[in-house]
């Protein structure tokens, strides 16, 4: 029953939602304000009985709930009174929990819990859409023993090797510089940065520094509404998905089950936008198409009529020099990092430059922790 209650608290007190802080083992509370109270009834390390784990007090929800103490959440609102009462009641019949956590090359992690008696095919089904994504089971991700530079002079190059690792076998020595990996670059163009920075969300002011016949123009235009390439689905009862996108159109499934479905939606969206993630429904479109194969610089190749590109007087032709008043930058690094990303067994082809010779190393990732 404790382990249930902290699988409910974890997902309750994000940042998602003004709630109260947790302090394990009392009950004091805090909402990040230096505001505090305390219960009479209980104190740090006493068993609360199974039928008081949700009450209700006026406005609030409190969930009380026994494991190494005693832990105190308040939230207001109905909805989430629902969703704390939902998890009790999971809590309360002894129902278990399944966890499966993956990640992406980006490092963004999806945990998939699954609550009661339909917590092993919901996450089971939570991890499939991720992995349809382009996430990969955390026990499953692959280890090559390398260290690459993102910042300054040392970006893109091997900064360091681990003992008897995949890199050490394959031959890479520190100052080996990450040109390619299974033929792709490892350094973005101009324009893939152009396309990383403009990237976002419909109705917010985009602000673009353009080179025009040789000199700069500045250019302010709103994101337009745009349709969301199709990405992963599933059905089911009370199966509840929302997609996020970014700006390589890979996706994040946002998946809810059951009464909880808003709240872990609701996470889920917070969770992920960190990384670059936006709502698939909220994507935004320029109106211009960007030359991604062009090495040297970002030019725009195409505007669409009536388009945020041509009401703000965007042609063809024009060079995007800097977004948002930043040019137009990219870590070499972590661009190599995210393609070294891939599961343990995985053969990669690395090309890097070592002094003046270019050299070909094949990498075997293996286990964690091996």
């Amino acid at each position: 029953m404790g382990h249930m209650a902290e699988v409910g608290i974890e997902v309750l007190t994000k940042d998602n939602w003004r709630s109260f802080g947790v302090r394990r083992g009392g009950l004091a509370l805090d909402d990040g304000n230096g505001w505090g109270t305390r219960h009479p009834a209980y104190h740090g390390g006493d068993t609360v009985p199974a039928s008081q784990l949700v009450r209700m007090t006026g406005k609030h929800c409190m969930k009380l709930s026994v494991s190494d103490g005693a832990e105190e959440v308040w939230m207001a609102g109905f909805r989430r009174c629902l969703v704390a009462a939902f998890l009790a009641l999971a809590a309360t019949h002894g129902f278990g929990q399944v966890k499966t956590e993956l990640v992406n090359p980006q490092g963004a992690t999806a945990p998939c819990i699954g609550i009661g008696p339909v917590g092993g095919p919901a996450a089971k089904k939570c991890a499939t859409l991720f992995e349809e994504a382009g996430f990969i089971v955390d026990n499953q991700v692959g280890y090559s023993g390398l260290t690459v530079g993102t910042a300054g002079s040392s970006d893109g190059t091997v900064t360091k090797i681990d003992a008897q690792s995949p890199a050490a076998s394959a031959g890479f020595q520190v100052g080996d510089r990450i040109t390619a990996v299974n033929g792709k670059a490892a350094e973005l163009t101009p324009g893939m940065m152009a396309a990383k920075s403009v990237f976002g969300v419909r109705g917010e002011t985009l602000n673009l520094t353009l080179k025009r016949a040789g000199s700069p123009v500045n250019v302010s235009l709103v994101r337009g509404a745009q349709t969301a390439p199709k990405g992963p689905t599933a059905s089911g009862f009370m199966t509840e998905v929302k997609l996020m996108i970014n700006w390589e159109n890979h996706f994040a499934p946002c998946i809810g089950i059951g009464p909880a479905a808003p709240v872990a939606i609701s996470y889920c969206y917070g969770h992920f936008k960190p990384f670059g993630f936006i709502k698939a429904e909220e994507l935004g479109s320029t109106g211009f198409e960007i030359d991604l194969a062009d090495a040297n610089k970002a030019p725009i190749t195409a505007v669409t009529p009536d388009s945020p590109a041509t009401k703000a007087g965007v042609q063809p032709g024009d060079e995007i020099l800097a977004v948002g008043g930043q040019p137009l930058t990219a870590s070499r690094g972590e661009a190599a990092s995210e393609l070294l990303f891939g599961k343990s067994g995985d053969r990669l082809q690395v090309k890097v430059e070592r002094g003046e010779a270019n050299l070909t190393l094949e990498l075997v990732l293996a286990s964690k922790g091996k």
